[in-house]
């Protein structure tokens, strides 16, 4: 190997580790401001920023069978709106998951199209803090 080579190596490996520790740098960040958001935080953003929303877990089962036309369906409503599923398919598990703000169950099952909607579910989400969880214990211990 060159010098020249051998020093362009050693500078782009300089450079993935400048990139790589401000990449952890970074999330480090970003965990130390979500730690700082409580539950009930996070939940009073959402709240302003949408009123009389929820948040919703769409839980959208297929078949193997079904998981071309399933695809095809969200596909079809495009890229942003399958960009925002995440699917098990290629695990085995058929079913493709949304998370989704919405005011009542109905409107969050609207968001799935019409053709997989009768199999789909929505799971009204919730965010505990700590007092909560405490008071669970309390709660349970006192019956």
């Amino acid at each position: 190997m060159s010098k020249r080579t051998s020093s362009l190596v050693i500078l782009a490996a300089l450079v993935l580790a400048v990139m790589t520790a401000l990449a952890a740098v970074a999330d480090d960040k970003t965990a130390a401001n979500a730690a700082k958001a409580t539950p009930a935080k996070a939940a009073d953003t959402r709240a302003a920023a949408e009123p009389g929303a929820t948040s919703y877990l769409i839980v959208s089962p297929h078949t193997k069978a079904e998981c071309v036309a399933a695809l095809d369906a969200v596909a079809a409503k495009g890229d942003a709106a399958l960009g925002q599923y995440d699917w098990g398919c290629m695990s085995g598990d058929h079913t493709g998951y949304l998370k989704v703000q919405a005011s009542s169950e109905q409107e969050a099952l609207a968001q799935v199209p019409e053709t997989i909607r009768s199999k789909a579910k929505a799971i009204k989400l919730n965010k505990f803090t700590v007092d909560q969880v405490k008071s669970f214990h309390s709660e349970a211990t006192s019956h």
